[in-house]
């Protein structure tokens, strides 16, 4: 192998790819789809981002001025009872999507309860997600200071707290922002897949690889050439998709070891079917089931997860290797990945493409002595 032959061949091939305008679009569809996939995920974060506090006050009590200055940021919305202040939340805290960052139930006549030596409790509903215990502890101070001009410097005041979104539990927008970048991660591997066997194939169906055996390139030569455009195109495509839909999160290296495991793992299967196939309407029927088989699991375990999770089609999604790099991709992201429950990942993935490497080789074999022999 000779590195000025497969420099020049891989050359003219990333030159004729950005030049033809069905390679060009195909090469640019990911990032479209991530940029498509970047708006849902600002809407659904805008939908779900709580801007504004929910109180109810039936006597205007004061408080609500010195939670307005706590929270100077966010607007008040008025509730008309404690019972909707309680149902917009759920019950204990149940309904993890809301739109609001705090509630406020203050009970009638507080100030005068006050005076009198009651103890009046203010419920709280605090969305954790936005709010920590520093700003609930403020928030509380703040609301006993105002009390203390009340009464005695004792203060006769008590608050039961309801917390929404512990962090324990994962952020509905943040969660459905990782399942749409592993989808989208996911079907820009597609890229390499398509791309290999296109270019051998175009070889074939120009006459063209006759004349490249002839010249002082290689079999190899020729094969490594087009497997480094492919990656070379891969990896750009695939990190940019990751930048765009903000995927770049969680453990980092792990998740770009997974992306180039998996990358591998497709220029082998398109090396593969390039060698396999002969015209380009076998290629079109490939490349549709291939992506189908990297759509279904980037759905089973990205949009649709909340409804098809522990369902006959996810065990049926298992059976393939692309079930597996959307599950590395997305433990990767949610900073969930360790070796026990990563290891069948890759396991998997790079038993495979060790299998399509070997496959790859006796099809290379093949193909190189029909070249010859053409």
């Amino acid at each position: 192998m000779q590195a000025r032959n497969i420099i020049a061949i891989a050359r003219k091939d990333a030159l004729d790819m950005l030049l033809n305008k069905t390679t060009l679009f195909f090469l640019l569809a990911p990032i479209m789809l991530a940029v498509l996939f970047a708006v849902i995920n600002g809407l659904v974060a805008n939908k779900n981002a709580s801007t504004d506090i929910l109180i109810y006050n039936p006597d205007n009590s004061g408080v609500e001025q010195f939670v307005g200055k706590v929270m100077v940021e966010f607007p008040i919305v008025h509730a008309s009872s404690a019972l909707e202040v309680a149902n917009t939340f759920g019950w204990q805290g149940s309904r993890p999507n809301i739109s609001y960052i705090l509630g406020v139930v203050i009970p009638a006549h507080f100030e005068s309860g006050v005076r009198m030596g009651a103890h009046p409790q203010i419920q709280l509903y605090v969305n954790d997600t936005y709010l920590g215990d520093n700003s609930e502890k403020l928030l509380e101070h703040a609301i006993s200071d105002y009390t203390r001009g009340l009464t005695s410097p004792q203060t006769p005041l008590s608050f039961a707290v309801t917390t929404v979104n512990l962090p324990m539990t994962s952020n509905y927008a943040l969660d459905y922002a990782q399942r749409y970048a592993m989808a989208g991660l996911l079907y820009s591997l597609t890229i390499g897949i398509a791309f290999v066997p296109g270019m051998l194939i175009e070889e074939k169906e120009k006459k063209t690889l006759r004349m490249l055996m002839v010249s002082p390139a290689s079999w190899g030569d020729i094969v490594l050439s087009k497997l480094l455009v492919a990656l070379v195109y891969q990896i750009l495509i695939s990190a940019a998709v990751l930048i765009i839909q903000g995927g770049l999160i969680g453990q980092v290296p792990l998740l770009l070891l997974f992306t180039l495991l998996s990358a591998c793992f497709g220029l082998m299967l398109g090396l593969l079917f390039g060698c396999l196939c002969q015209t380009n309407g076998t290629l079109g029927t490939f490349v549709g089931l291939i992506s189908l088989a990297y759509t279904l699991p980037a759905l089973v375990l990205g949009p649709l997860n909340a409804i098809v999770q522990g369902s006959p089609l996810e065990q049926v999604m298992k059976v393939l290797p692309t079930y597996y790099m959307a599950d590395s991709f997305l433990k990767a992201m949610q900073n969930q990945a360790s070796l026990q429950n990563t290891f069948l990942d890759g396991a998997i993935l790079l038993g495979s493409t060790v299998l399509l490497f070997f496959l790859a080789i006796w099809a290379l074999r093949r193909q190189s002595a029909v070249a010859g022999a053409i």
